[in-house]
């Protein structure tokens, strides 16, 4: 058993020092992908070598990508990734989900604890990949909103100076930072290969459902198409009112990040000390397996964890 948990520890130690490597590397070549495209936004005849929308591809095998589309919830697994902008395909995501399942259920097997532990880490272990690209969604959609003000604050500017609304699309895709600088290219993109500019402004928020702001932007501009009115002062109005709110909610955030913190770190206590506990001494834990005592000090467990945790989360919760 010493064994095993020498392994995985040096396992996990391996992925922790590869995980560092790579995001030190992702900090710094950062700035120079983004000087090469700001280079390349200057008329360089490469600048097309990347194309700004996503490949429809369920996988880069064509039998394999035919037989992804038998099923209708890989249309949403792909539209999860085109909105964390995660380059991978669906059939690669399926992969590593399959893996980290097989790779869960074998370490709760190992636990001598026996299948119940294969049967929570196994399905945790699937999961995982998918909670990763959705907090890659929900990052990138709080980017748009930190970003937004000032691309406002850009297309107000290229309006007053005479430009039409298409043009301050355009300096917004070529002059803003990513994420932001993307959505307002492939909407420039999409209105200049033919489709009517409301729809191309109304496909930015199905790219970023769960995005307010930019939905408050693309209501105001297909309703300023439709009935007249100063586009710039309702622009600038905006930025004004989502900077306030992006304020609000960053004081917001810092005065209940004590709560949040304890209801996350009390909710996994319990369960990192019983996975602890299930390698280190596993004839402790097994009691509350084969025992009926066990099963019901287990259950009774699980239900009042759950109980606290929906408990720690509405006291944290401030209605805003």
């Amino acid at each position: 058993m010493r064994s095993i948990l020498i392994g995985v520890v040096a396992v996990a130690g391996f992925a922790l020092v590869e995980g560092l490597f790579h995001t030190l590397r992702y900090f710094r070549e950062r700035k120079q992908d983004e000087l090469r495209r700001r280079l390349q936004s200057l008329g360089s005849t490469a600048a097309g070598s990347t194309s700004l929308l996503r490949q429809g591809n369920l996988s880069q095998n064509p039998s394999i990508d035919a037989l992804l589309r038998l099923f209708p919830a890989t249309a949403r697994v792909e539209a999860l990734l085109e909105q964390a902008e995660v380059r991978i395909t669906v059939a690669r995501l399926l992969a590593i989900s399959g893996i980290a399942m097989l790779v869960g259920g074998l370490l709760g097997f190992l636990s001598n604890v026996g299948i119940l532990m294969s049967l929570v880490l196994g399905p945790l272990g699937a999961i995982l990949p998918f909670g990763y690209v959705a907090f890659m969604r929900r990052r990138r959609s709080n980017k748009l909103s930190e970003q937004l003000p000032d691309a406002l604050d850009m297309m107000a500017r290229s309006l007053r100076a005479g430009h039409a609304l298409a043009s301050s699309f355009k300096l917004v895709s070529s002059e803003m930072p990513s994420p932001i600088n993307t959505e307002f290219a492939r909407a420039f993109e999409e209105q200049n290969l033919g489709m009517p500019f409301e729809r191309a402004v109304a496909q930015m928020t199905k790219r970023a459902p769960a995005n307010r702001d930019l939905k408050i932007f693309a209501v105001s501009v297909i309703v300023q198409k439709e009935t007249g009115g100063n586009l710039v002062e309702i622009i600038e109005k905006i930025a004004e009112t989502i900077r306030a709110r992006y304020r609000f909610y960053g004081k917001l955030n810092t005065l209940t990040a004590e709560g949040r913190m304890s209801c996350y770190i009390l909710a996994a206590l319990p369960i990192c000390t019983g996975i602890f506990i299930s390698f280190s001494n596993p004839e402790y834990c097994r009691l509350l397996i084969t025992d009926p005592i066990g099963k019901a000090a287990l259950a009774y467990a699980a239900v009042t964890w759950v109980v606290g945790l929906v408990w720690m989360r509405r006291m944290a919760a401030v209605e805003a």
